[in-house]
């Protein structure tokens, strides 16, 4: 035969083996010319050279195909063999093997050499032979002889069973015609060792089995098990029994009929029912194997939670090699070890990183003795394997670990060939593609270009129907490439929008693979990336239409997101595409729809605060809440996990994409619909508690109704990358002014090192400069220009976002008709986290005039006019002693239980920001603290204003997302309508007088009235009005002195006299300016 005639030989044999059984005539009758000899006589070279290559298993597969080849093609595959023996022949060499058989008492040692010397017996005509002969014999001569012969024709075929050389097909059927004939000997109602033994080989035979149909051989298989059992007992037999069990448990491990998750749990059981009699001290070899097999078992197993049964493997691997080891079985250790290195490389452990090492750790223990010379093939697939954690790991340093990678891949790659082992050269290439393309080195043009390399020799032999899931991967690996050559050729312009079209075509390609039902993680990937790719290219309505799909798939997978690592990581890479989409819509001029998505990206954290673990774990929740809980678990078990967020797609692993099957589908979105009717109930009782649970979006129109008069304004600020938009909204229009330049990078960072980090590290310096910083922070943000067309406004709502929910917008300089004052000069002023916020108040049952009202008060180290205020407090609204917990009776259990009774909330006491996990943040109290997340799962519905005389409040580290986690937030969202609180920790008696003079005018004027008069009064309280409370406030601090050192008591006279003396002391920001209203404003809003 010609070079050509083989490799198309070769061709045809792959597509035979890669296409469904159905097609095979299909595939035959368009390629009649090829069926010949030749093409025989191909497809058992290829078997011998596997087998050579230690490839058992492609061997099997090439055996069988030729088996059914020359079956249909009615040609004999022995017809190829140099030596043809006759019907005399055969029997004088079965009376020599049976003879060496039984003098030697079954020595393999003498009986191999035999069989080596007549391998052109070693096939069906042998197989003949012996049932004719037996057949006739046996019945002719005397049991005890009978019996004898039997038991030589069993040691034979149980050698020639495990005989490696000649067809194995062939050995296969002769021993399976030796236990059949020897059956005929033994009754099996006799139920003797020798018939049970008998019957279990020949089950195993079957299961082995090449020729015929290998699902039909396994049924045979496993009818063979099952009648042996029913004619043994655990009691009578247990060894018997127990080796049958195991065995039966192999053939429901490899049965293709029935349901597989079923046939899988059969497995399972009957190992475990042979490990309750074979035990490491009776059967230590024996009970290795089970453990090794229901190892391998869990690792496949359907049912179950996936790191349950992972757990489980580990388990039983370890427990094989206590007796497995490597001296007496260096292969079965070394195949163990690679084994448990694949459950530690796919455990859902939260030790990821050490999981990652101990899989590498193994793999090299399996190479200490599988080797390249000796086992080449399995060698190969631990080199892939260990590829594979390399290419994952944490440990050490990224480059060297994916170079690592690729040095495992290819050494794969020189014994795994597209010709013998197609769908591993295909995983392997895809992998070593993908670690080239995130090799950042010096050479980084030069990795993408052979990653790129890589995946198109990939795509040349693969047909995209057969391996359409590796062609989608291939596709957006290949959009990665071109999209990482976007960014590095950055300077080539033609280049630039060359690689930009040829990296969305790939996406778009691998989109008709990768749909939004089957594979959610992916499409979130792919259309964020197209998006990008749009937004790089100005194609704004790619990018919109592409970053819309992702944002929605953002939200469908961040129930995966069990805790707050995880989730921050899946929000790191994605939530960038909120600014992109808003800037978009910009560019396009549909404000609307930008707005929309702005307060789309602050809704999302109301979510995530019932999505992590660490919220309000010991409350009880409601039924309702613990069955949506439920029905998630059920949806995500269905679904993906998240531990491939953020790592390179790799095959073989548990970063291996993974489909959602179509059953798993029509399950999904049934469990949906029942979830989706829990949350509508939920919802109808609890509207936050609801929103907690599922994102819920404002529209254009929604928002818009929060501005309830012609008077106020929202403006809403939201910076981008590149730019700051503000958005300035009334009831008849909708503007945006951009501060061009000033994103994230620059104007947020500014914000943070010249407020936020000040503010930490040097308070005092942070204070003399505020004044300076607030004047160029109004310059950056171009506030004259904004408010130039709010001339008819009385009222602002500001939305801050990022570093600009610390800034106190009251003290913000801005010139209106060359006039140069404060903000809350030009208007009354109401600070919120989101409109979500605010839409939460407007739409809560309205008091007009709120009488139950209560005061908490506790003793606040270095904050002594605390009782002052809350005495006056008391006696401006004649509150009695029962509606104040104060000092010993501020306990956390009487604080809950007492703010549900109350409308109106005055809470002076201590509070302690924890800036890296705002959640842990904490009021203090007289026996404890309460950290913010339990606050945020109250439900105070009667409360409706709050007053929050503490420390640093709203102080808060905000990060990638918009961040709605204070104090303030919290009681909002357990029910209240108003908060005051404040920025920073304000002077004692600044705070204590602005308490009083906000009450004071709250008795007449509204919410938001009443806090810009008391700021005001504030800021113009003279030193002379101060002196009139002189007297009485040195009265306050002296019954201080019993508590308190006299030296701290002293300072605060002085102090008060040194403001006294001051014609203006509080005229400083600081004073006043810290101070925030939060909520509705008026009865109407």
């Amino acid at each position: 035969m010609n070079q050509n005639r083989i490799q198309t030989y070769i061709n045809l044999i792959q597509e035979l083996l890669n296409s469904p059984t159905e097609r095979t005539d299909k595939i035959l009758a368009t390629n009649q010319e090829l069926l010949d000899k030749g093409l025989l006589q191909t497809i058992i070279m290829l078997a011998q050279t596997s087998a050579e290559k230690g490839n058992q298993e492609a061997q099997e597969l090439l055996l069988t195909l030729a088996v059914e080849l020359s079956e249909k093609l009615e040609i004999s595959i022995t017809e190829n063999t140099s030596v043809t023996a006759t019907p005399l022949e055969y029997l004088t060499f079965l009376t020599q093997v049976l003879q060496a058989t039984h003098e030697s008492k079954n020595d393999p040692q003498i009986i191999y050499p035999i069989l080596q010397e007549n391998l052109n017996k070693l096939d069906l005509g042998l197989a003949e032979t012996l049932q004719t002969w037996a057949t006739s014999t046996l019945v002719e001569i005397k049991p005890e002889e009978a019996h004898s012969i039997a038991v030589d024709i069993v040691n034979f075929s149980n050698q020639i069973q495990e005989f490696t050389l000649g067809d194995k097909a062939n050995n296969l059927e002769i021993a399976i015609t030796g236990y059949k004939t020897a059956l005929t000997v033994y009754n099996n109602a006799s139920k003797t060792h020798h018939w049970v033994s008998i019957t279990n080989n020949l089950g195993t035979a079957y299961l082995n089995r090449i020729y015929g149909d290998k699902s039909v051989n396994i049924e045979q298989a496993i009818e063979i098990y099952q009648s042996a059992l029913k004619l043994i007992y655990p009691e009578d037999s247990p060894q018997d029994w127990a080796i049958i069990q195991s065995n039966l448990g192999n053939a429901y491990n490899h049965r293709i009929e029935g349901d597989k998750a079923k046939n899988i749990e059969q497995s399972i059981v009957t190992y475990q029912k042979a490990l309750q009699i074979i035990t490491k001290e009776n059967s230590p070899q024996q009970w290795a194997t089970i453990q090794n097999n229901l190892a391998n078992t869990y690792l496949t197993r359907i049912t179950g939670k996936v790191g349950e049964n992972i757990e489980l493997a580990i388990d039983a691997y370890k427990k094989a090699l206590q007796v497995i080891n490597q001296e007496e079985k260096p292969l079965d250790w070394a195949v163990t070890q690679n084994n448990l290195g694949n459950a530690y490389l796919n455990r859902m452990t939260d030790n990821l990183e050490e999981n990652i090492e101990q899989a590498i750790v193994t793999y090299q223990q399996a190479l200490k003795i599988i080797n390249r010379e000796n086992k080449p093939y399995q060698w190969a697939n631990i080199q892939k394997n260990l590829g594979t954690a390399y290419l994952n790991r944490f440990t050490g340093k990224k480059s060297q670990n994916i170079e690592l990678a690729i040095t495992a891949y290819q050494q794969a790659l020189t014994e795994i060939t597209p010709i013998d082992r197609l769908l591993d050269w295909v995983i392997i290439s895809i992998n070593l593609g993908t670690a080239y393309l995130h090799l950042d080195t010096v050479e980084r043009v030069e990795n993408i270009e052979l990653s790129i390399a890589v995946n198109r020799q990939v795509l040349e032999v693969i047909n995209p129907e057969k391996f359409a899931l590796w062609w989608g991967i291939i596709q957006k690996n290949l959009g990665d490439a071109y999209s990482y050559k976007v960014i590095e050729n950055i300077e080539n312009i033609a280049d630039f929008y060359q690689n930009i079209e040829l990296a969305i075509t790939a996406y778009q390609q691998a989109l008709n693979i990768f749909t939004v039902e089957s594979f959610p993680l992916e499409c979130l990937q792919i259309y964020r990336k197209l998006g990008d790719l749009g937004f790089q290219q100005e194609n704004w309505q790619l990018a919109i239409e592409s970053y819309q799909v992702a944002i929605q798939l953002l939200e469908i997978t961040q129930s995966l997101a069990n805790t707050e690592i995880s989730y921050q990581e899946m929000l790191a890479e994605s939530i960038y595409m909120y600014g992109n989409i808003v800037e978009c819509y910009v560019k396009i001029e549909e404000y609307e729809q930008a707005l929309e998505y702005v307060e789309a990206s602050r809704s999302r954290r109301l979510v995530e605060l019932m999505m992590i673990d660490d919220i309000d774990k010991n409350e009880e929740k409601p039924a309702e809440v613990e069955e949506y809980y439920d029905l998630q678990q059920q949806i995500n078990q269905l679904n993906f996990d998240s531990t491939r967020i953020n790592q390179p797609i790799t095959v073989g692993s548990k970063f291996s994409i993974k489909e959602i099957k179509s059953e798993n589908q029509e399950k999904i979105s049934l469990l949906k619909e029942k979830q989706q009717k829990v949350w509508q109930k939920i919802w109808n009782s609890d509207r936050v508690l609801a929103e907690q649970l599922q994102v819920t979006y404002l529209s254009f129109s929604d928002i818009q109704q929060l501005v309830k008069d012609e008077q106020t304004a929202i403006i809403d600020f939201y910076s981008t990358r590149n730019n700051t938009y503000i958005f300035l909204l009334t009831q008849q229009q909708l503007t945006v002014h951009i501060c061009q330049g000033e994103g994230i990078d620059k104007l947020q960072t500014w914000i943070h090192d010249n407020w936020f980090k000040l503010h930490a590290e040097n308070s005092s310096e942070w204070q003399n400069q505020m004044e300076a910083f607030l004047s160029e922070l109004s310059e950056k943000l171009e506030l004259n220009q904004s408010i130039e067309q709010l001339n008819e406004i009385k009222e602002l709502i500001i939305i801050p976002h990022l570093y600009l929910h610390q800034i106190p917008y009251a003290a913000l300089p801005v010139t209106r008709e060359k006039e140069t004052k404060y903000l809350c000069d030009y208007f009354r002023l109401r600070i919120l986290p989101s409109c979500h916020i605010l839409n939460y108040c407007s739409e809560r049952t309205l008091i007009n005039n709120p009488r139950k009202i209560g005061i908490v008060e506790t003793p606040i180290t270095n904050k002594f006019y605390t009782r002052y205020e809350c005495e006056t407090l008391a006696n401006m609204y004649l509150i009695s002693p029962q509606k104040r917990l104060q000092y010993s009776q501020a306990k956390i259990n009487n604080y809950h239980n007492f703010i549900q009774q109350l409308e109106v909330l005055h809470s002076s006491h201590i509070s302690q920001v924890n800036i890296v996990n705002p959640l842990a943040s904490k009021l203090k109290l007289f026996d404890g603290e309460i950290v913010l997340s339990k606050v945020f799962a109250w439900r105070l519905p009667e409360l409706f204003d709050v007053f929050l005389s503490s420390c640093e409040i709203n102080l808060n580290q905000t990060k990638i997302y918009d961040e709605i986690l204070t104090f303030a937030s919290a009681f909002i969202s357990a029910g209240a309508r108003h908060v005051i609180s404040s920025l920073w920790l304000v002077e004692d008696l600044a705070t204590a007088l602005f308490c009083i003079f906000y009450y004071q005018h709250r008795q007449k004027y509204s919410r938001s009235e009443a806090f810009k008069k008391a700021q005001n009064q504030l800021r113009y309280l003279t030193g002379t009005q101060l002196s009139r409370y002189k007297k009485q406030l040195e009265g306050y601090l002296e019954e201080y002195k019993k508590h308190e050192n006299s030296e701290k008591i002293q300072q605060k006279k002085e102090l008060l006299s040194w403001f006294c003396q001051q014609s203006l002391p509080f005229t400083h920001p600081y004073y006043w300016a810290g101070f925030i209203s939060q909520g509705i404003s008026t009865i109407n809003n």
